[in-house]
């Protein structure tokens, strides 16, 4: 009998999440694609898309990405794909980007707590260690440098450390690698 331990057991809960959502990506995408092209253009674009192997599937969402700029109107009908098109600009492997994409998405309309301890004062998941570092510095740096100069909160680097080894401990070794890139992406791409 194999016993997987709970790092193991969520690991491969994230991967087959990650599958399921790197199926689905087009159909996510499908509100954006018609809020920007008239419908000759969105058929053309899904017939590309079909058809494209996944390099150039993502060189085709950085592409939506990009003409969704122009359209300020998709993002209450459509937040959620315009994240996951917005993430796709990075350039990163799909695994990556669709992770980070759900540690985004975990935190939209809830509260955000960084750090290892939550509001109950036990020790979190590293997933949710990881996520809640990756979000707090990307969306939020500013208000935890103030917390950090004025109630003596740990520092945008400590939060950096901890959800780059974190994802580490994750198996997420490339954005644990680039950990401070995909926080400074976030911090330039997702504001609004």
């Amino acid at each position: 009998m194999v016993r997987l331990n709970t790092d193991s057991y969520l690991k491969i809960n994230i991967v087959e999440k990650m599958i399921l959502s790197a199926d689905l990506i087009f159909i996510v995408m499908y509100g954006l694609i018609q809020t920007v092209y008239n419908q000759r253009k969105q058929q053309l674009f899904e017939d590309l898309y079909s058809d494209a192997d996944v390099p150039d599937q993502f060189l085709l969402r950085r592409t939506l990405a990009q003409a969704l700029k122009d359209c300020p109107a998709v993002i209450p009908s459509h937040g959620t794909d315009w994240v996951l098109c917005t993430l796709t600009q990075y350039e990163k492997s799909e695994e990556d980007t669709v992770r980070v994409f759900q540690a985004v998405m975990k935190y939209v309309g809830k509260p955000l707590a960084v750090g290892m301890v939550n509001e109950k004062i036990k020790m979190r998941s590293a997933s949710d260690i990881a996520d809640s570092c990756m979000v707090g510095i990307g969306l939020f740096r500013e208000y935890l440098e103030r917390m950090h100069q004025h109630r003596a909160a740990p520092s945008v680097d400590y939060y950096t450390q901890l959800g780059s080894v974190t994802f580490h401990k994750l198996g997420f070794d490339d954005i644990a690698d680039n950990f401070c890139g995909w926080t400074e992406f976030l911090e330039k791409e997702l504001t609004l």
